[in-house]
């Protein structure tokens, strides 16, 4: 205890002096940490904002082509919206589905080379072992096209997941054309008996599986 105001002032001051430099460092400290951390979360929700603002932008295009398939479609457009999203918010999920999309118009277009590209590119990037199945499908299937028969198969040995029938079918069907009949049977077997477990009737799989029976 201090037994004037002008001892409590003297003891003040000296603490201060011993201490004073300690707390403002400390207050720079924290207060660069919370702005900081406010500024990066702030950056990244507008990130994320704007990342979805141009996958929106890129859905209505493609939207106006599916409703209008009878025009020109305009490739340019939509080439340039999935080069933002796939440039400028690459990490992002909204990218691998612009890239998704950039396959399936290269696949209208016949470029069958930009469709593996763009399928490639988002195997690469995705993080989402429910997409990756899906990509690994559609890329196989333009392996398969572009005649890359065993890079399709090595693309379907791989957990198809939720897409395991459609992966077994695909293999039926590469398998079938490389000549490998019972291969294909036991493909499309497997495909079938995955899918009688649900409830989506598959008469494609099924016609494929009675041709067979009768060989």
């Amino acid at each position: 205890m201090y037994d004037t105001d002008e001892e409590q002032i003297e003891a003040l001051k000296g603490w201060w002096q011993e201490n004073g430099n300690k707390l403002i460092a400390a207050i720079l400290v924290f207060a660069l940490g919370y702005f900081g951390i406010t500024t990066y979360r702030s950056s990244v929700q507008t990130g994320k904002e704007t990342a979805s603002t141009a996958f929106q932008n890129l859905v209505n295009i493609t939207t106006d082509v599916d409703a209008d398939a009878g025009n020109d479609i305009d490739y340019a457009a939509i080439d340039a919206q999935i080069d933002v999203l796939k440039v400028e918010h690459g990490k992002s999920v909204y990218a691998t589905y612009a890239a998704l999309f950039g396959a399936r118009f290269a696949v209208s277009k016949g470029d069958l080379e930009a469709a593996a590209s763009e399928l490639n590119w988002a195997l690469d990037q995705n993080k989402d072992p429910v997409l990756e199945s899906l990509i690994q499908l559609r890329l196989a299937r333009v392996e398969f096209a572009r005649d890359n028969a065993e890079t399709a198969l090595k693309l379907l040995s791989a957990d198809g997941g939720s897409q395991q029938v459609a992966f077994d079918e695909l293999r039926g069907d590469i398998l079938l054309s490389k000549g490998d009949v019972d291969g294909a049977r036991a493909a499309y077997q497997t495909a079938w008996d995955a899918a009688s477990e649900g409830t989506q009737p598959r008469p494609v799989l099924e016609m494929k599986l009675n041709d067979l029976s009768v060989q």
